[in-house]
């Protein structure tokens, strides 16, 4: 059975995603503690801390999945000025789509659609700034996190040093491939800048070795995004032999001595002595080590696969093993359970730094560009459609709202930061387009259990 349920109490929801978001502004260290027994969770992305709160309201599975997506697509960038434009449209718009039919509304949202691809066009032209690359540029980025701007600075001195001509695609490319690795030692966090890839490898192993680069799973049932069951057969062993042990055998062949997977890795693999396993590498990284020739099933190997890679020990910690290629941030906390949150908070850091080199301009952050463009915006209000006017209005009241709850935040307000320019006016787009998606739901369809519930 099914039944119609009306959606109320958005703008409550709403409510409790803003509290969220003002929660954790500008102090980008602040942390959330969720206690999922019997350990405790440190959180400090609001993207993160709204998926495990699993809050209770019919659109919150469609807003989830995305935030969630917009989170990966910039690493954790302008997630906090999606959620606040967000919650503003809302606010304000709400009012007047409940009153009004949708062609009234979907007019106001093309005016606010306007607006934003206007002001793209205006900060392009009167507000960006151009990027000239040193070490307080980048603390700035950082948000004057010093720990996380010294380590990438000194990634770009090692570049600069080892290149005689540097192009800005070799930049780009550099730091597209930097390792990021975070690790359990010392009291307080430190992040090393290391030329060479480091892994964590659990067994003692130096010297060139025969080695392969899975972009996958290493697991008998794994097929690949976008695998059509139709066009392609499973890959199994004709003969009577298991698929582990096809695998062994395939490996013994070729004589592979160590296998490095950007996923997960079947455990009865990894019992075996005679080779390493290495799990869970980024697929950039893979590509820098497997010289682009990255497997997908290792049934489909061959020679042109096999590189030979050197692999020299670590001195400083003998769960890690250095590779000659490429370069790695080695980022220490003081516990196991702040690994997670201290990797995504530098994450997101190097994520706005790769933005940012991208375009080769910025904008300035600390609210500084959205008060600009209010005042840009204000004087140059028109007479015009009751849609327009609406439209203009709402607006302006985002841009206002913004700058004032990030400059009344005195405890930790930090002026002259950089924002990168794509992530967010994606997060002022990808925010309307999601308000106007939930405007047009009238109603949820629940499917019920209950014999009395009538049918629709």
């Amino acid at each position: 059975m099914s039944r119609l349920v009306k959606c109320h109490d958005l703008s409550s929801y709403m409510f409790q995603l803003r509290s969220i978001v003002l929660s954790l502004l500008c102090d980008h260290t602040r942390m959330k503690c969720i206690e999922s027994s019997p350990l405790f969770q440190f959180i400090s992305c609001p993207i993160r801390f709204i998926e495990e709160l699993h809050l209770h309201h019919p659109y919150h599975s469609l807003v989830i999945q995305t935030l969630h997506t917009f989170h990966m697509k910039y690493d954790g960038c302008s997630c906090k000025t999606f959620l606040l434009f967000l919650t503003t449209f809302c606010n304000h718009l709400q009012s007047v789509f409940d009153k009004n039919n949708q062609i009234f509304y979907k007019k106001i949202f093309n005016h606010l659609e306007y607006f934003i691809e206007q002001s793209i066009i205006i900060a392009k032209n009167q507000f960006t700034e151009t990027l000239l690359l040193n070490s307080k540029t980048i603390l700035r980025i950082c948000r004057y996190q010093t720990i996380y701007s010294d380590s990438l600075y000194q990634a770009y001195v090692h570049l600069l040093t080892k290149e005689q001509s540097l192009s800005q695609i070799d930049l780009i490319t550099y730091f597209d491939n930097l390792h990021h690795l975070t690790r359990v030692k010392y009291m307080e966090e430190k992040c090393l800048f290391m030329p060479g890839t480091l892994l964590q490898i659990n067994k003692s192993i130096e010297g060139y070795r025969r080695t392969i680069c899975i972009d996958g799973h290493l697991l008998e049932d794994y097929v690949h995004l976008g695998y059509n069951n139709k066009m392609k057969v499973k890959q199994i062993s004709s003969s009577s032999l298991s698929w582990i042990q096809l695998i062994l055998s395939i490996l013994k062949e070729y004589s592979i001595e160590i296998i490095i997977c950007s996923g997960t890795v079947d455990q009865k693999l990894k019992d075996d002595n005679e080779r390493i396993f290495i799990e869970n590498i980024p697929v950039k990284t893979l590509r820098l080590l497997g010289e682009n020739l990255l497997l997908t099933y290792l049934t489909d190997i061959n020679d042109q696969y096999i590189v030979s890679l050197n692999y020299i020990p670590f001195s400083d910690d003998s769960l890690l093993t250095m590779i000659e290629k490429g370069s790695t941030i080695l980022q220490y906390v003081p516990l196991e359970s702040l690994i997670d949150v201290k990797h995504e908070q530098f994450l997101h850091c190097i994520s706005r730094f790769r933005q940012i080199l991208r375009r080769r301009f910025y904008l300035n952050g600390s609210s500084d560009f959205e008060d600009k463009l209010y005042k840009y915006w204000y004087n140059r209000r028109e007479n015009s459609s009751l849609e327009n006017n609406l439209a203009y209005e709402c607006f302006l009241e985002c841009l206002q709202l913004f700058t004032k709850e990030i400059t009344n935040r005195q405890d930790c307000f930090q002026s002259n930061i950089i924002d990168d320019f794509d992530s967010k006016f994606d997060a002022w787009k990808t925010s309307l387009e999601l308000i106007y998606t939930l405007m047009q739901i009238d109603h949820v369809v629940e499917i019920v259990n209950d014999d009395n519930s009538c049918d629709i």
